[in-house]
């Protein structure tokens, strides 16, 4: 069966925009997605968790998009950092050098970084049980093998397009 992966942060036109990933978007737009299908897709974020498609359509208090997913986490992790560092700069007379946690989440180097698998292709696919079995393994290992060096911010399982 057929493996493939894609790696990136941003495009020709800046940061990926994470909307594409967990469908906060009217499908309907998209050819190449079938919205019956999207009923299937399962979603996860590090704050609260896996989520079927059905709960996130009914919306919540804790129906976070991927979007906002990652700003809280930025903020959380990063806005101290940014403020001592801009602090610096302001002392060392550097301003022009000061930066904002939104600066990290549009700039290139800094944003978050999307990673694509895809297993089979629309003809040949694995179930969805099984396709969510491989991913929780997955990033168990993965979290494993590289410890607190890599964030797992949110993913999602699309069910063949």
């Amino acid at each position: 069966m057929k493996l493939t992966r894609h790696n990136g942060r941003a495009g020709k036109n800046g940061a990926y925009n994470p909307k594409h990933n967990d469908r906060r978007f009217d499908v309907a737009n998209s050819e190449h997605i079938d919205m019956e299908r999207t009923r299937q897709n399962i979603y996860w974020d590090c704050y609260t968790g896996l989520s079927p498609a059905l709960t996130r359509e009914r919306g919540g208090e804790n129906d976070y998009s991927f979007e906002k997913i990652e700003r809280i986490y930025y903020y959380e992790h990063y806005a101290d950092h940014v403020q001592a560092q801009n602090e610096r700069n302001e002392k060392n007379r550097h301003t022009e050098r000061n930066r904002t946690v939104d600066d990290l989440l549009t700039n290139n180097k800094t944003c978050p970084e999307e990673s694509i698998y895809q297993i089979g292709t629309v003809e040949e696919s694995v179930p969805g049980e099984l396709l969510a079995k491989i991913a929780v393994e997955f990033f168990a290992e993965m979290e494993e093998k590289f410890g607190s060096h890599v964030h797992i911010l949110d993913w999602a399982l699309h069910h063949r397009h």
